[in-house]
């Protein structure tokens, strides 16, 4: 925004106090001046230096109500504090359906600490009368009279709770205006429920919008079912409070279906709710009423300071092109000693930065796959260099946004669930971030381009596309799993044509499947080259068409078991240049840090130091190999299953695993048959165990040692070089158990017999 014709508020004009007296005639002051100063052709207003206490409107529930084409600049050292209150719901500044407007500079602190949840209510003995009018009848007694004005809020959706030491089985309420007579009379209802029995709130007749001066006065009446006495009525204090209980909308800043938006520079702390919030304009009855405007646009929330609020740092819930950076944002749901969390500091989510419309659960007509021409929500949101730290549950959560990239932050502190993004939503970007003692959660089609860890963790979750690469890992892990869409090998019914899997596959009918004969054989008249429509889905079975919702396609065998069957696109998770590491490791305990379930991932040029590392695959596994190039393990061990592993080096210099177990080529477990094959690769002073079935090609061993267990899985090395090695094959009685061919041995023990070991045309150099 421009910023000419700058206005400096005159408090005395405007009756306004700026030593944190008179809310109520400061408040009024404050918009006025705001107003007055828009009339006259001002779009940049000053309020100078002081603390100014504000009010809210007992009719809107908002303090300062902000103008198009108007900056409003708090001065180095303007405070604006809300006066306690009882509103489940408030904005200090509130921006509705407005248009290039900018806050700026100050503080805003809300009311956290004296903030009133419920209030104490007294009762006389007595009734009230069908047409509002008291009486004294003893079987009754009735409230003192409840001022909507005092409390407008909490009251407007009202819980009166049962009362200890008071029989009744119901309530009555009679609502009047301004004040208690037959006249002013606006209704009643003899139907309550008290509370916690009725979660639900009861409202008031007349719920005229932004308007409660027609109908702002209310009696409780409650007839006995066993009498009391005059002490115990004066001693009533019954509790009333709002069935949004948790009072979790206090706002500083509220920005609602508002465009070319700024804030900046501001100090926000101690709101009910959240430091900023984003939503759209207002609730229209008539879905096709709503614009792509009232959603708001073009934002811009930069160099704040946000901290100690009770729910959410910033919550971003239906803007589009928001752009939120250099922010700080900290101990959100905490009390000031940065330790106390409890339901008046803290209420769920606690994050730092919260993305989340909640679209589903309005009737705005938003974009899908279903309707691709829908108003678009929380779509194109940038977080980048901001610092966010010590919130109670987390940092940045992305619940439903798309084309979401974050962006050169730090996050740090404990963080519940990880900074994460919903997999339904696509085009989520992190780049360039840090994670100091928490996690990233890494879903969907999630894209990772440099992150540093410090004693963080990044975690694979739901993954259905993934690529994360240019890592650092320092005192944590990599782990979690890449499964989506693998569903495995069926078995299958010739004559119904049906595939069938002994766990839910969760698919419905339409999903895409594709066939796969890494073992095994597919049926006859089912193609691998061909895409699939699931067709008549049970909860553990199907039959497949070619075309969607169409026929079944005929099969004329149950082809040979091991063939894959699986959605056609699983096993979309690709890792690369990650450094998992630390300075040291005191003992061989088992650490595997880094720690991965794939269905045919692709890993590449991965270093582990210092730390162990286990990549398997399901049980039972009937789909693409999990492809590692590159992997660099230095003084660790590694458990690899259903792998292709290539251009490898694993080296110790500290003592080998007990039983040189170090690195372990499949296992004795018959979940596991798939072959591992392993090429061109290192292995120096340690060693490695082919139990499974294992392939090892143009390798080098330099005083190292390779064992097997007696099974029946097949080893086989060929075309690799033995230096000072040892192979340990003396207790096997499989026949042809392992087989060492086409290799040059150099100073090498080996043990073990034919049948069950075989060599063949290798070169022995001896000792020389």
């Amino acid at each position: 925004m421009s910023d000419q014709a700058a206005y400096l508020i005159e408090l005395d004009r405007f009756h306004i106090n700026n030593a944190g007296l008179n809310a109520s005639e400061t408040t009024k002051g404050i918009n006025d001046a705001i107003a007055w100063a828009k009339s006259e052709g001002f779009i940049h207003v000053i309020l100078s230096r002081g603390i100014y206490s504000v009010r809210l409107d007992p009719n809107t529930l908002i303090a300062i109500q902000m103008q198009s084409g108007i900056h409003l600049e708090l001065a180095k050292g303007c405070v604006i504090k809300l006066e306690g209150n009882s509103s489940p719901n408030y904005s200090i500044i509130e921006m509705r359906g407005i248009k290039k407007a900018k806050v700026s500079g100050g503080q805003l602190i809300g009311d956290k600490k004296e903030h009133v949840y419920e209030i104490a209510v007294k009762f006389v003995r007595g009734g009230v009368n069908a047409d509002g009018t008291l009486n004294n009848d003893p079987n009754s007694i009735r409230s003192e009279v409840i001022d909507r004005y005092a409390n407008p809020g909490l009251l407007a959706n009202f819980r009166l709770w049962s009362i200890p030491g008071v029989s009744a089985t119901s309530y009555r309420f009679y609502q009047y205006r301004d004040t208690i007579s037959a006249s002013t009379l606006v209704g009643s209802r003899t139907n309550g429920v008290f509370a916690p029995a009725s979660a639900g709130g009861r409202g008031w007749f007349l719920a005229e919008e932004n308007d409660i001066s027609n109908n702002n006065k209310m009696i409780f009446a409650i007839p006995l079912t066993s009498p009391l006495t005059d002490s115990q009525i004066n001693d009533i204090r019954a509790k009333v409070d709002n069935s949004f209980f948790t009072h979790e909308s206090g706002y500083g800043i509220g920005l609602f279906g508002s465009n070319q938006i700024e804030i900046n520079k501001m100090e926000i702390s101690d709101c009910t709710g959240d430091g900023i919030f984003t939503g759209y304009e207002k609730y229209l009855l008539d879905p096709s009423l709503y614009t792509q405007e009232q959603m708001g646009q073009d934002l811009l929330i930069h160099d704040c300071h946000i901290h100690h609020c009770r729910r959410q740092g910033i919550s971003i819930c239906a803007s589009n092109d928001t752009h939120i950076y250099r922010n700080k944002i900290h101990h959100i749901g905490y009390d000031d000693d940065g330790v106390t969390t409890n339901f008046r500091n803290g209420t769920p989510p606690m994050f730092g930065i919260d993305i989340e419309s909640m679209y589903s659960e309005t009737n705005i007509p938003y974009k899908s796959a279903e309707r691709p021409n829908g108003l678009e929500l929380n779509y194109r949101i940038h977080v980048e260099d901001n610092y966010i730290y010590s919130n109670v549950r987390g940092h940045f959560v992305n619940a439903d946004g798309t084309n979401i990239v974050v962006d050169g932050n730090t996050f740090e502190g404990n963080n519940v669930g990880g900074v994460s993004s919903n997999p339904n939503f696509p085009n989520v970007k992190y780049v360039n971030n840090s994670f100091n003692g928490c996690e990233l959660w890494v879903q969907g089609d999630n894209f990772v381009n440099g992150a540093v860890f410090q004693k963080g963790n990044l975690k694979l979750l739901d993954v259905r596309g993934a690529v994360v690469q240019n890592c650092q890992i320092k005192d944590g892990m990599v782990y979690g799993s890449s499964v989506y869409g693998y569903l495995g090998s069926p078995t299958v019914n010739t004559a119904a044509g049906t595939f069938t899997f002994k766990t839910a596959h969760g698919l419905g009918n339409g999903a895409q499947v594709s066939f796969e004969q890494w073992i095994g054989k597919i049926p006859t008249g089912i193609s691998v080259d061909k895409l699939y429509y699931t067709v008549n889905v049970t909860s553990l079975g199907f039959q497949v068409s070619e075309t969607l919702g169409g026929a079944p396609v005929t099969i004329k065998d149950a082809g040979t078991p091991g063939f894959n069957l699986s959605r056609y696109n699983y096993g979309r998770c690709f890792l690369s240049n990650i450094t998992v590491e630390r300075d040291w490791r005191s003992d061989n305990a088992l650490t595997p840090n880094f720690n991965m379930l794939a269905a045919g991932a692709v890993i590449d040029n991965i270093t582990i130091k210092n730390y162990d590392l286990s990549l398997l695959v399901p049980a039972d596994y009937a789909g693409r190999p999990t492809v590692v190039s590159g992997l660099t393990l230095i003084e660790g061990s590694a458990r690899f299953e259903g792998c292709h592993i290539s251009n490898s080096e694993f080296m110790r210099a500290k003592t080998p695993l007990l039983g040189s177990t170090d690195i372990q080529l499949g296992s004795s477990d018959t979940k596991y048959m798939r072959q591992i094959t392993l090429r061109n690769g290192l292995f120096q002073s340690l060693g490695l165990v082919m139990d499974g079935n294992a392939v090892v090609t143009g390798t080098t061993f330099i005083n190292a040692s390779v064992g097997k267990a007696d099974n029946a899985k097949k080893a086989i090395i060929a075309h690799s070089y033995f230096d000072n090695s040892k192979l340990n094959f003396n207790w096997l009685r499989q026949n042809q158990s392992v087989t060492v061919a086409k290799s040059v041995f150099k100073g090498i023990t080996i043990t073990g017999t034919t049948p069950y070991i075989r060599l063949e045309d290798n070169t022995d150099l001896g000792t020389a």
